[in-house]
């Protein structure tokens, strides 16, 4: 406050030192400016006091760490896996479509070892429809499950029981409501680790969340379809570290990397694509040293993790990994992540079967063995 006694002496020292003037006169201007922003400070608050959109933001903050106490006390054992079994189970296998319907099935530490065959599915997916989602992660994750509508739902792996045969008819649903579908699954317990999350549309359209306001979306149950027209939907989403980077690769063999402080805070198109293209894996490189893409042939496309360039504008391609002769003889990307070589990578095949490698191997065989069948996904379990 600027009282009178104040007052009073600035008066007086002007009286008695005319030089001193122009200092008291711009030390009481940064005051009255001072006390202008803090009254207009107060009076937003006392605005949002009356509204009740204070006690809202309040109410959404203690959901947050409410959502976060109840993470960690699942990923520790209480209330959720029991702890035997999270010692027996060493991942958990999840396979999931747009009907909102998702299969698991667990993967001790002997069956991540094993370069084989995990399982089938009951029913081969079918041709020319949409390939299923896959997803290898740890049994006491926590996911968040995105429609395409922007809508989520958090959804614990603990919660979803395995499915007997791998059977559709056996699946665990995450019912969408009218007119949506299940477009992805983001693991969410590293949270904490990163700085925001990337979400990309198979239009290649891309937008920015930064941790906080991520947080905001998810305890509104919502973070935005992330697309600029329809019927683009959602194809993925990636932790990402503020000086990180994001990777796009697209079916047709393209790869585009955007360093975290070049993408945008709402959904803009990032890259250029052909008509039949779109995106089909969404990733974080990190610090991992090597880039696989998987083909659907099964061949495995091996760069070091420096080959991917930071795309200097959003009117390009990106990289070709596929060289253009196989792309005309339809070679296609089935998908792409960042591996170290102890990393353990699931692939689907359009047969129904399922096929687990070490990445390490993987890259050194250069393919994996489909038996005539199309490679359709690949989901990498990091084991650090």
């Amino acid at each position: 406050m600027v009282t009178s006694e104040q007052i009073e002496a600035w008066i007086n020292e002007i009286a008695a030192r005319p030089a001193s003037a122009p200092g008291i006169l711009r030390a009481i201007a940064a005051r009255l400016s001072e006390l202008d922003a803090w009254n207009d400070e107060l009076l937003t608050d006392n605005i949002a006091l009356r509204s009740g959109s204070r006690v809202e933001e309040y109410e959404k903050r203690l959901a947050a760490l409410e959502r976060q106490l109840e993470m960690i006390r699942r990923q520790v054992g209480a209330g959720g896996l029991a702890l035997q079994e999270a010692d027996e189970v060493a991942a958990a296998l999840l396979i999931f479509n747009p009907r909102g319907q998702i299969l698991r099935l667990n993967l001790d530490a002997q069956a991540l070892d094993a370069a084989g065959s995990p399982g089938r599915l009951a029913q081969a997916p079918a041709d020319g429809a949409p390939a299923p989602g896959l997803l290898l992660t740890h049994p006491a994750e926590e996911l968040l499950a995105v429609f395409d509508s922007g809508r989520t739902v958090i959804l614990p792996v603990a919660q979803i029981p395995p499915a007997p045969g791998l059977d559709w008819a056996n699946a665990h649903r995450v019912d969408p409501r009218p007119g949506e579908e299940l477009a992805a699954l983001l693991p969410l317990a590293r949270l904490a680790l990163f700085d925001g999350v990337v979400q990309a549309s198979r239009r290649g359209c891309a937008k920015l969340m930064l941790k906080g306001s991520f947080e905001k979306f998810i305890a509104g149950n919502a973070i935005g379809a992330g697309i600029k027209r329809k019927p683009d939907k959602t194809a993925g989403l990636a932790l990402i570290l503020r000086d990180g980077m994001a990777a796009l690769a697209t079916r047709e063999g393209w790869l585009v990397g955007m360093s975290a402080g070049q993408l945008p805070f709402a959904a803009e198109e990032i890259l250029q694509m052909g008509l039949s293209d779109y995106v089909v894996s969404v990733f974080s490189p990190g610090k991992k040293g090597s880039l696989l893409a998987l083909t659907n042939t099964g061949k495995a496309l091996n760069r070091e993790a420096g080959w991917l360039e930071a795309a200097v504008s959003f009117k390009g391609r990106g990289q070709a990994l596929i060289p253009a002769s196989r792309r005309e003889a339809g070679v296609r990307l089935a998908g792409a992540a960042a591996v170290d070589a102890e990393d353990v990578c699931a692939v689907l095949l359009s047969d129904g079967s399922l096929a687990l490698r070490r990445a390490g191997a993987l890259l050194a065989d250069g393919s994996i063995e489909t038996g005539g069948a199309e490679a359709l996904a690949l989901a990498v379990f990091s084991v650090k």
